[in-house]
């Protein structure tokens, strides 16, 4: 008889919630305790901040998740035209047995004959739009539902975005059993926050999605292995481990490639790791670092492409040198790099790459540079 082969439990497809989310667990105790507390919180409105693959959307998944489970109703959209009438229709959706028909239609005409009613939704017009989600609201919150509302890539440049957050500051004020969650890449958080028209959001709880310890990806990576019916031996997950460089996404990648190698054997072996990191590194580079680049300006790219060369973290004095520019030209690419997280901030204002292997891609991708 063959060996049963079993499903592979790691998950590297965006928004997928993984079996366990590494590193992430004090972030959703301290939500979900606001949930569970008392209209104003300060939990209630956090905005999550992330370069690519830090694991934003999956976050804001399994908030809703458990959210739900605490018997909240939400409303998770991304940021884009639309959006307005997006988060009333998911409400609308996902609390139809808690909201009465009145709320959602009103009476459109009378048949005497068989004394039949009917009923339609038929938008309203003279309403707004902050009036139709408070009335929603209201009759989930007296019946002690609370609402949700989650927004993924936030862009600044989205103008319904604005008309959100102004009105959840009225929710807010008004003590609504209410939740805000936000996530975006770090320039376009920074560039939402700098708009006076919705200043209240300054005061929001701000969440940077960093590297995780490497004790912790460790455990992530051998409780999964295990509760889904394999081992690991020490070696291998040491190894495993190490080549996430904390990176949430490429935890699951490297978890995805060694696990496949031989699924059928009841231990991954030293040589399947090997192998299968090398296989995530690939994937790394084709479904993170290709797009990442891709937004980046040329000036931005030989910036990295210097420090990658440097090695190690830098100071803009060691960047400029090293480029052939001014230490002022040099700090204009170094605000926007750190605004898009890219690169981190290390001690005594040194610099490196916030992105695991990005360096050495940088520098395969644009040798002429």
């Amino acid at each position: 008889m063959s060996p049963v082969k079993m499903n592979n439990p790691f998950t590297p497809t965006f928004g997928s919630i993984p079996p366990l989310l590494a590193g992430r667990e004090q972030i959703i105790r301290d939500i979900l305790d606001g949930l569970d507390n008392a209209p104003g919180d300060p939990n209630r409105t956090t905005i999550f901040i992330g370069a690519r693959g830090t694991g934003k959307t999956v976050l804001l998944a399994k908030l809703t998740e458990e959210a739900s489970a605490q018997g909240w109703v939400s409303a998770n959209v991304t940021a884009k035209e639309g959006l307005l009438k997006e988060i009333l229709m998911q409400i609308k959706d996902n609390a139809t047995d808690f909201i009465t028909p009145d709320s959602l239609s009103r009476i459109t005409g009378v048949e005497i004959v068989g004394f039949s009613i009917s009923r339609s939704a038929v938008e309203e017009p003279e309403r707004t739009w902050r009036s139709k989600l408070t009335a929603l609201i209201k009759e989930l919150n007296e019946q002690g539902i609370g609402l949700l509302i989650t927004v993924d890539e936030v862009d600044a440049q989205c103008a319904p975005l604005r008309d959100v957050v102004d009105t959840y500051q009225h929710l807010v004020r008004e003590r609504r059993n209410v939740a805000l969650m936000m996530a975006g890449l770090p320039n376009n958080i920074s560039q939402l926050l700098r708009d006076e028209k919705i200043s209240f959001l300054r005061r929001a709880f701000q969440q940077r999605l960093d590297a995780v310890p490497k004790d912790e990806v460790a455990f992530a990576l051998r409780k999964t292995v295990e509760t889904a019916g394999r081992a690991i031996n020490s070696k291998a997950l040491e190894l495993a481990a190490e080549s996430t460089q904390g990176f949430p996404f490429m935890i699951q990648l490297v978890g995805y490639n060694i696990w496949r190698q031989n699924p059928q054997h009841k231990t991954i072996s030293l040589e399947d790791t090997k192998h299968g990191v090398r296989l995530a590194e690939n994937d790394m580079r084709r479904m993170i670092f290709d797009s990442t680049i891709h937004d980046l300006s040329e000036q931005d790219i030989r910036f990295l492409v210097t420090l990658a060369r440097i090695g190690g973290e830098s100071d803009t004095t060691q960047i400029a040198a090293a480029w052939g520019k001014n230490v002022n030209y040099t700090s204009k690419y170094r605000k926007r790099l750190l605004e898009q997280g890219i690169i981190g901030e290390r001690m005594f204002g040194k610099i490196d790459f916030d992105i695991p292997l990005l360096g050495e891609y940088i520098l395969e991708r644009f040798p002429e540079f």
